[in-house]
């Protein structure tokens, strides 16, 4: 369960599929998160600067600007290096797992999600930040 404070955190969903952000934002807002919606990656930093979110819940595999290559733009940004971003992937192997550490990822979660864990899993990121 998710305490008050954390009802409070805003979370920025990043995800091109339009059924997979769907299920992002209706888990997190079920879990008493307030949610920002980003169907690619172009707006994504503009938006961050804008809303200054608690955390980025992002996709990997995007048209245009992939996640990877966001990520990097993100961390070499000094406004925004600290924000916390999460990947949400079908990458899941162990190499992948570092790949994404390396690439400046805070973490991941696998799809396809199970909502009670991703709800656990953002809420514990956010107690960490």
């Amino acid at each position: 369960m998710v305490d008050t404070v954390e009802k409070t955190r805003t979370i920025l969903v990043v995800e091109d599929n339009v059924l997979m952000r769907k299920l992002f934002v209706r888990c997190l807002e079920e879990g008493g998160f307030a949610v920002v919606e980003a169907s690619d990656a172009t707006s994504v930093l503009s938006l961050m600067r804008e809303m200054a979110p608690d955390l980025v819940v992002m996709d990997i595999v995007m048209p245009g600007l992939s996640g990877l290559e966001l990520i990097k733009q993100i961390r070499a940004d000094g406004e925004l290096t600290a924000t916390p971003v999460l990947a949400v992937t079908n990458l899941a192997t162990p190499a992948d797992k570092r790949r994404l550490a390396d690439a400046g990822f805070d973490g991941h979660v696998s799809k396809p999600i199970k909502p009670k864990e991703f709800q656990a899993t953002v809420a514990g990121f956010l107690t960490a930040a």
